[in-house]
This record gives structure tokens, sequence and C-alpha cells, in this order.
């Protein structure tokens, strides 16, 4: 049973049920009993979010839907111990490291642009401006139909929820996704950068900014041209394209 880095529970109960493992419905009953997550995570878990950690788990017909989330996080819990050293001088709670790794798992999959993309979360936590991060509307909206959405509206982006962090202030209450080692990691050692802004250049990657001046241009130039789409997919992103360093 493989889950690719950046799933949701509703997505990862989808595949637990496509895949022909068990029913959807009793996968994310469980993901999301709040007594269990406890029991297993600890005070601060209200669901088992950002805690199934991605990887392929060898499992039979005879495992149960129980084993296998217990496993999932077992894993995460062993992978964490890694990443425990970097967050000492983090100034997060565990919680609020792997809530920050679940927003950037979900805003690129370019390995390059992690760091970056922390930088840029963390820069706007400290000037207390809004993370205005829109997995997190999708999130928010998840969460109260107890199903992915299929997209979001103009309308949405200030429509309120508790993990809409274009209406919260900084962190959401918790993850949005199950993040990887490696965007736990740049969560808690974010690269150096003054920016403060970045726009998808509709291939994967992105275009950070410091200023929202720089920003809109480059919103102008990847987003608003409809030229700047044709023919581009985030499906076609190079792992090894090198992006651009922090100022």
């Amino acid at each position: 049973f493989t889950v690719s880095e950046g799933l949701n529970i509703f997505e990862i109960a989808d595949l637990y049920e496509s895949s022909g493992f068990g029913k959807a419905e009793d996968f994310l009953k469980l993901a999301r009993d709040e007594a269990f997550a406890k029991s297993l995570i600890g005070p601060e878990a209200v669901s088992l979010e950002g805690y199934l950690f991605p990887e392929t788990y060898q499992i039979t017909k005879f495992t149960t839907t129980r084993e296998l989330v217990t496993a999932m996080v077992r894993r995460f819990q062993a992978v964490y111990k890694d990443i425990e050293p970097f967050a000492v001088g983090a100034n997060m709670t565990r919680h609020q490291i792997v809530t920050l790794a679940s927003i950037i798992e979900k805003e690129t999959g370019a390995p390059g642009e992690r760091p970056l993309v922390s930088s840029i979360f963390h820069n706007r936590m400290k000037k207390g401006m809004k993370l205005q991060t829109d997995p997190t509307i999708l999130y928010g909206m998840a969460v109260l139909a107890g199903k992915n959405p299929l997209n979001i509206s103009h309308a949405d982006i200030l429509r309120p929820t508790a993990y809409n962090t274009y209406v919260i202030d900084g962190l959401p209450p918790g993850p949005i996704s199950n993040p990887g080692k490696d965007a736990l990691l740049a969560a808690v050692k974010p690269g150096e950068s003054t920016y403060l802004f970045f726009v998808s250049r509709n291939d994967g990657t992105h275009v950070f900014s410091s200023s929202y001046a720089e920003h809109e241009l480059a919103v102008r130039k990847f987003q608003v041209d409809p030229k700047a789409r044709e023919g581009k997919s985030w499906r076609d992103l190079n792992k090894k394209e090198e992006v651009p360093h922090g100022k």
C-alpha cells in the first residue's frame, strides 16, 4: 500500500478503498477518531492527519485498518527522531512543525524549493502576516464536508473555517496533509531569504519575491496571461531543476 507525500486523510482513505484493501469510510473514521489519535500521538492530536507517514507498507488481506494506521503512525514517530535534533532551535512544538511541514508539502513538489517555501512562511509569521496559503482553504472545506472539494471559488478564499489562513492568524490548528521527511526537515531548517511571496510558473516550480510589487509582476506574467499556462503542467516538473537561492 503506497502513500505519496502530501496526501491528506481523505485522499488516503479513497486510495485505501480503490486499492481494494478496505472501505474508505472505515479508514477515515479511524483516522478522525480523536481518542484513538490521542492514544497514539498525544493530547495535541484531534485526528491522525499529518502523522500517517507516506511510504510503501506491506500488508495482507488479514491486515486490519487499525493495524495499518498504527503502523503508519509508528513509522512517522521513527522518522521524526531524525528531525528532533533540528527542532530544538525552531521554537515550535512538534504539532506546529508537522502542521507547517504539511503546508510546505502541499505547496511544492520540487525538492529544492521546500526550504525556500518554508522561509516564506517563517518570514510571514515573524512579521505577523497571515500565511495565505490556498491548500488550507481546501482542507478547511474538506473537514466541514467530510471529503475533498474539487476546487475553490473566489468566494471560498474568505470563507471562515478553522484552517483558512486567509482568515486566521498564524498556523492552522493542525496539519492539512501527511508530509514526508524532507518537508519536515524544511519546516525546522528554512532557507535564508527575505522572500514573502511566491507564485506558480505552471510547471511545478515557483517564482519567489521579497516585495508585493515584484509578486504582482510575477502574477501578471505567469497567472494572468493565458499563454503562460499553455502546454504547462505541474506533472512535468523536472526534479533536477535548480531553483533560485535565497537572497
